[in-house]
């Protein structure tokens, strides 16, 4: 019994492998059609290089009725096939009709079938004129800042002005600017923000972009808005040298300027600001004195104003030179001799003109100070000392003398 099956067994494996000879020996030949092979292109760089592009095709994939040896028909499929078509043999605008064949894989023969059908039998493209070029980008404001804000437009920085456009001429002809839309209705605080922008026409109209092609996807842009405020221009004023406020006249050539800078900095600055230091003691004449206007860090001068001039003139003062040589020594340290090398000191004063040429020169004295004196020769500080009557009188410039101080013996 076990031998008659086991000779059924046999029987039924050979008529199957004789079957499988007839098959793919005996009658090889078959057919099988392959649908959605997609279509591949090639030297498009090389149509670009001659100013031309595709704008469109008929088809995107193919399909293909192919015969022949049923193992190599197994062997394809229609992701392995290959559909490839050379656009570099394009030279001109318009219909350009190119034809195509399958290429197999590498362990099929190239010839191994024969093409039954093909659909569509030729691949058709559409060619266009290819433009590359630029165009500004272009901000169309929105709204307004609040009172007493400013909105630095002219200063603006945008990462990329202009926007490289590529596709067929008669869309990228239409181009004429890349608009972006930035909204400033209550903006306090600086933008620096990205912008998606619409390729529009002269008129501002949108283009129907869809076969165009840029560098760049949005726009980056920073814009300062701050605060803006009047600040007073003023200066710190010593008296000295018979001068003082009330006879002397100092006229700027500007009171305020407008500044701008974040709110922090505005309340720092404060109200008024002090260009530099007139001392009246140091000018001998009337004239005029230049300041520069220097602003803390973060704060902006809007005005343009870069620096201030103050005309001086005294009102009813003269000045007169003497030679002292009335010189005494004060503040000299216990256990020290000063001896001031110079028997006189010249010194210019100034005062009334109605009382000045009532002084002589012996009713003048310096006092040297040698406050904190040390042993050795060095200058002291002098001041000049002018008699009762005189009080509104003063010595114009700083005063020194040179002197020796020693221990004493």
């Amino acid at each position: 019994m076990k031998t008659k099956i086991v000779y059924a067994l046999a029987s039924v494996c050979i008529a199957f492998g004789l079957w499988l000879y007839v098959i793919n020996t005996v009658s090889p030949e078959s057919s099988a059609t392959y649908h959605d092979v997609p279509v591949a292109l090639e030297g498009e760089s090389v149509l670009h290089e001659k100013g031309l592009m595709v704008v469109g095709q008929n088809d995107k994939d193919v399909d293909l009725e192919l015969s022949g040896n049923r193992i190599d028909l197994s062997k394809v499929n229609s992701g392995n096939i290959t559909i490839k078509v050379d656009l570099s043999r394009i030279n001109e605008p318009g219909q350009a009709i190119l034809q195509y064949a399958p290429i197999f894989p590498g362990d099929v023969a190239s010839n191994a079938f024969v093409i039954e059908s093909k659909y569509p039998e030729s691949i058709v493209f559409n060619i266009e004129e290819r433009r590359v070029k630029e165009v500004p980008v272009e901000i169309q404001w929105e709204g307004a800042t609040p009172e007493g804000f400013l909105c630095d437009k002219e200063n603006r920085v945008l990462d990329y002005p202009n926007i490289k456009v590529i596709g067929p001429a008669s869309v990228a002809d239409q181009i004429e600017k890349a608009v972006i839309e930035v909204n400033l209705q209550d903006r306090k605080e600086p933008i620096s923000e990205s912008y998606r922008y619409t390729l529009c026409d002269k008129d501002n109209h949108p283009v129907d972009a869809k076969l165009i092609t840029t560098n760049v996807e949005q726009v980056h842009l920073n814009l300062r808005i701050d605060r803006f405020k009047d600040i007073r221009l003023t200066y710190n004023l010593v008296e000295g040298g018979g001068a003082n406020e009330d006879n002397t006249v100092i006229e700027k050539n500007v009171d305020s300027i407008r500044v701008s800078g974040s709110e922090a900095a505005l309340e720092n600055l404060g109200d008024q600001l002090v260009v530099g230091t007139v001392n009246l003691r140091d000018i001998t004449k009337d004239g005029v004195l230049t300041y520069p206007v220097n602003l803390p860090e973060g704060v902006r001068n809007l005005s343009g104003v870069t620096e201030v001039k103050m005309v001086i003139r005294f009102a009813g003062l003269g000045t007169k030179e003497f030679t002292v040589e009335n010189i005494k020594s004060v503040n000299v340290p216990e256990g020290m001799e000063a001896e001031v090398i110079a028997e006189k000191i010249p010194v210019v004063v100034r005062g009334p003109v109605a009382s000045i040429n009532g002084l002589k020169p012996e009713d003048l004295s310096i006092e040297v100070d040698f406050t904190g004196a040390e042993v050795g020769t060095s200058t002291y500080k002098g001041t000049v000392i002018f008699p009762e009557g005189y009080e509104k009188f003063g010595a114009l410039g700083s005063l020194s003398a040179s002197a020796t101080v020693t221990k004493n013996r």
